[in-house]
């Protein structure tokens, strides 16, 4: 018995050896984002897409990189599989530039994929149907072919009034049917997603043999005058609301799919990137002491009920896949995010104001949040100083200079990073 069991096994490795058996192939999908006054806006874009999956024995991986309008002029496009442009207004007045916009549409003609969310969806559009904004249609990309709706003294004060990442309520859109995959298995649903001021669209009737089909993939189910009502306010002995701002875009377009030439685009109103709420209330606010009359007010979306930061990633993971016409990855809220140092200046691992960099004097607490995953591992300037099972959260001290903190997380058939830049004064 012993002397068989010996031959079945010697059987077993030589025909193991004897067998070819291909490794893992890897697909790399390089994505450049787009950089124009806020870097933040860029990061946020860099989180929820630093990520990668399995499928059918195919390593997928998002690779991506943010850039400026100096490379996009360049021509440096021509390296990258997708083009992020995220919600900002300074984009508008970089695409006054010929040569920028030259870039732009030749790379997404030839076959580039395209995704525009807030302002990077208006710029995409063949125009703004009404209202001042008309005054930027000349200087649009006009590679989708929908109208925008999207004001300056409606939709638009949204992001004016906005306490920044504070404001943004969250608003339903409803998932519609389609032979689209991004949303496949969610036909039918509604979904939260955050709002900062974004188009509702519409499909236009413009003559261009590089237009493609307008899919709707998603509808506003509410009106965000409705969902959080802001007014317009004026002095008289003190500060009284005169007028409510309107908006009209419920039942318009919330996000799209089109093509152009050989480019796939996908385009958003609202911003994907951003964790969202279930519930809650609008507060608004004066920047300075309500009796002053030298003030505005602005405002904040309140509530104890938040999603996680990834909620709504696997949105611009698919549609990425969806643009470079890949293997859809997961609808999963897999992620890491480094949550401290960030955005800050931390003295001893205390957070005393609010910065676009992390800035550290003296030791720091490294905080990561782990969402579905199995192994997490975090790396100093690519030197690894922590391995473990879920949620980092350590002390530790750096030498004066830059550094680079890393959080990677591994989850079956799927890995997901977040990376930071941190400088260190003392």
């Amino acid at each position: 018995m012993y002397q068989l069991m010996r031959a079945i096994l010697l059987c077993v490795i030589l025909f193991s050896l004897s067998v070819n058996i291909p490794a893992e192939r890897k697909m790399e999908i390089k994505v450049a984002i787009y950089f124009s006054n806020v870097k933040r806006f860029a990061e946020e874009i860099r989180d929820a897409i630093d990520y990668s999956w399995i499928k059918k024995g195919v390593k997928y991986v998002i690779s991506a990189e943010i850039m400026g309008r100096e490379d996009v002029k360049k021509g440096k496009l021509n390296s990258y599989d997708v083009f992020v442009i995220p919600g900002s207004a300074r984009p508008y007045t970089d695409a006054m530039n010929k040569k920028w916009r030259e870039e732009v549409i030749k790379f997404v003609e030839n076959g580039g994929g395209y995704i525009g969310i807030c302002g990077g969806a208006n710029l995409a559009s063949v125009g703004f149907d009404e209202g001042g904004n008309k005054a930027l249609n000349p200087f649009l990309l006009k590679i989708a072919n929908v109208y925008v709706n999207d004001e300056q003294y409606e939709e638009w004060q949204y992001l004016w009034k906005s306490n920044w990442r504070h404001g943004g309520p969250p608003i339903k859109l409803s998932i519609l049917h389609t032979n689209n995959p991004i949303f496949e298995g969610f036909y039918g649903e509604q979904r939260s997603i955050r709002y900062w001021g974004g188009p509702g669209m519409y499909e236009a009737k413009e003559e261009n043999e590089k237009f493609g089909e307008i899919i709707p993939l998603a509808i506003y189910a509410e009106e965000p005058m409705e969902v959080a009502p802001l007014h317009y306010w004026r002095w008289d002995g003190k500060w009284i609301p005169y007028r409510n701002v309107t908006t009209d875009i419920k039942g318009q377009y919330a996000i799209v799919a089109t093509t152009y030439g050989k480019g796939r685009i996908v385009l958003f109103g609202p911003h994907p990137e951003r964790e969202t709420f279930f519930d809650g209330h609008i507060e608004e606010f004066p920047v300075r002491p309500e009796f002053s009359p030298f003030t505005w007010f602005i405002y904040n979306w309140v509530s104890d009920n938040k999603s996680t930061i990834s909620y709504n990633w696997w949105i611009l993971r698919r549609s990425i896949a969806w643009t470079v016409g890949i293997a859809m990855p997961p609808a999963s809220e897999t992620a890491v995010h480094i949550e401290e140092p960030r955005y800050g200046i931390y003295v001893e691992g205390r957070k005393i104001l609010y910065s676009q960099s992390a800035i550290v004097i003296g030791k720091t607490n490294i905080i990561g949040k782990a969402i579905n995953i199995r192994e997490s591992y975090l790396y100093v300037d690519n030197h690894l100083l922590y391995t473990g099972k879920g949620d980092i959260q350590l002390s530790t001290s750096f030498n004066p200079g830059k550094h680079v903190v890393s959080m990677v997380g591994r989850s079956e058939g799927e890995e997901v990073k977040n990376e930071i830049s941190i400088f260190v004064l003392k």
